[in-house]
């Protein structure tokens, strides 16, 4: 097994970890001790900025190369995420904003696709708190405005820090460490050099935490409180099923390198990553049997261009998807299931003033992995869905190479709205 082969499968294995240590922080808990059902989650949004050093990096002046330094810069961002297991945990993402302090046509940039944080003392009003943690991130580097944008789509990333503040705003200073810093990059079509980002980042944030929960009526606070820990989702429903309808934001990531792509454009990006798009669904809950099944609509677009060449690849695509519901944890509610997409693929590339395309039709085999987070069960007429789903067949060949195209597409937060309940809830 190669080093890269052995790297990758080290990625994976700690994405699936990042997908499940959640829960397994959580078992540690006494409920005896207080905690109850309502305290177990509290959403926050952050806005804050990252500090990145200077770093040397590698220019073709002529016929020759140069070294060069590229400043160092400022990278505001946003996050949404969660506090979970009564202050003990942190799930959340990050969203990049335009660099700020660094050279215009250079990019350097983290954003993170999913990440947890531990706290070994619970969050708590006018206490600092350590956390330490790791995230599966994205990386993206380019150099000048005609070069390509290369990615490390599951780079890791481990961070740590201090939180301090009241119950609702919160301050936090932190450490990021990149510890897959080194990039072949190209300087032309024909020239790679190595390139040595910055191996760490300094954060700063502040945080506005909430909790939506506790406003419904005290009768039905006190009830949702008095469920077991862990139980079937579909405990105490009152209701057979109920349709819902569903919208979140969506992205895209290769898991294979397109071997079409190293042949006809070797200084592009051989592993694609799609632009942000919105997952649509309508579908159907078994409340009592712990069941859903769900149509989702994906409509991404992968966009791969340097050197004055371009590839486009527009995917529309509908999923029947049957999931069902393991356990449910103090509100946080795993499920598994199997899929097939209906996918519509439209490849574009550009060249030298010329273009081609071409479309292809394919059924494609999944699994889905995901979680609800659902205080009060099958009660709720509103909740937050995470889906991740995976295609391992998916791909098309041009010019008789492959073109790899198995991905996991990520939807991290989706309102899923179910307006039975909220018609019932009303007559009550």
């Amino acid at each position: 097994m190669t080093y890269t082969e052995q790297y990758m499968r080290f990625k994976y294995w700690t994405m699936l970890f990042l997908l499940f240590a959640i829960p397994a922080q959580g078992q540690s808990v006494d409920h005896s001790n207080g905690h109850q059902r309502l305290d177990f989650a509290r959403s926050y949004f952050e806005v804050g900025g990252k500090g990145y050093p200077a770093f040397t990096s590698v220019q073709l002046a002529g016929v020759a190369t140069t070294r060069r330094s590229i400043s160092s810069s400022a990278q505001p961002y946003l996050t949404w995420g969660g506090f979970h297991f009564w202050g003990h945990a942190e799930f959340y993402v990050v969203f990049p904003l335009q660099q700020l302090l660094g050279a215009s046509n250079d990019r350097f940039e983290h954003a993170v696709v999913t990440g947890l944080r531990l706290l070994p003392w619970a969050i708590k009003a006018k206490r600092v708190r350590p956390y330490v943690g790791t995230s599966w991130s994205a990386q993206t580097l380019r150099q000048g405005s005609e070069a390509p944008t290369h990615y490390k789509d599951f780079s890791l990333v481990t961070d740590a820090g201090l939180l301090y503040g009241t119950g609702k705003f919160l301050v936090r200073l932190g450490l990021n460490f990149f510890h897959d810093n080194t990039w072949q990059y190209p300087v032309s079509t024909t020239i790679f050099e190595t390139i040595e980002t910055p191996r760490m980042a300094m954060q700063l944030g502040v945080l506005y935490a909430f909790d939506s929960t506790k406003n419904e009526d005290p009768e039905e606070v006190e009830t949702w409180n008095s469920y077991p820990p862990v139980a079937r989702l579909g405990l105490h429903a009152t209701r057979q099923g109920d349709f819902f309808v569903g919208v979140g934001p969506s992205s895209s990531f290769s898991l294979q390198t397109s071997r079409y792509t190293q042949d006809a454009f070797p200084f592009l990006d051989d592993q694609v990553s799609s632009s942000a798009y919105l997952d649509v669904a309508l579908g159907y809950q078994s409340n009592q049997g712990d069941w859903f099944a769900a149509l989702s609509f994906r409509n991404p677009q992968f966009e791969n261009k340097g050197f004055g060449a371009k590839q486009t690849v527009q995917k529309y695509a509908l999923a029947l998807e049957f999931n069902k519901f393991l356990v449910d944890y103090t509100g946080f509610a795993p499920y598994l299931g199997i899929n097939v997409s209906y996918d519509h693929l439209t490849y574009k590339e550009e060249r030298d003033s010329e273009s081609r395309s071409f479309a292809y039709q394919m059924l494609s085999p999944g699994l889905t992995f995901g979680w609800d987070i659902v205080p009060g069960k099958t009660s709720e007429h509103l909740i937050l869905r995470t889906n991740l789903r995976w295609y391992p067949f998916t791909g098309f060949d041009v010019d008789g190479r492959s073109f790899d195209f198995s991905q996991l597409e990520y939807n991290l937060i989706q309102a899923v709205f179910y307006p039975g309940r909220r018609k019932a809830k009303r007559k009550r």
